[in-house]
């Protein structure tokens, strides 16, 4: 399973990449909402999931990839990680597939809402 991660922050992104590689998942990594856009763009792997930063330099935010990458891929989970939640959590938590992570979190509670989100978008094999 391939996750797009989007996180501006260098010290974090490697945390977080290295946690979800622990737990089983290749990364991808993009800097930035414009670097994400490319990689969803081209797509060198499938996704399995989208975890972004919200607030980020640059043009493309967090919601502006979770919104590309979903014109893509329309059930594909998505985390939006950030320390200001409350200015979007129930924007983003009423939608289907979508989670929401406040910073500062574990790594574990990172992997626990990928995982979550992942099998709940998984088919019905019934």
């Amino acid at each position: 399973m391939c996750i797009l991660l989007v996180e501006d922050e260098p010290l974090i992104r490697e945390v977080m990449t290295e946690s979800l590689q622990e737990a089983g998942f290749e990364v991808m990594q993009a800097e930035s909402g414009d670097r994400a856009v490319e990689l969803i763009r081209d797509a060198p792997c499938p996704f399995s999931a989208l975890v972004t930063d919200f607030h980020m330099p640059g043009r493309i935010d967090g919601a502006g990839v979770a919104r590309r990458m979903r014109k893509v891929w329309p059930r594909l989970p998505v985390v939006i990680v950030s320390g200001r939640p409350e200015v979007f959590r129930e924007q983003w938590e009423s939608e289907d597939g979508y989670g929401v992570l406040r910073k500062p979190y574990l790594p574990r509670q990172l992997i626990e809402l990928v995982r979550q989100l992942v099998q709940a978008a998984a088919p019905d094999p019934g």
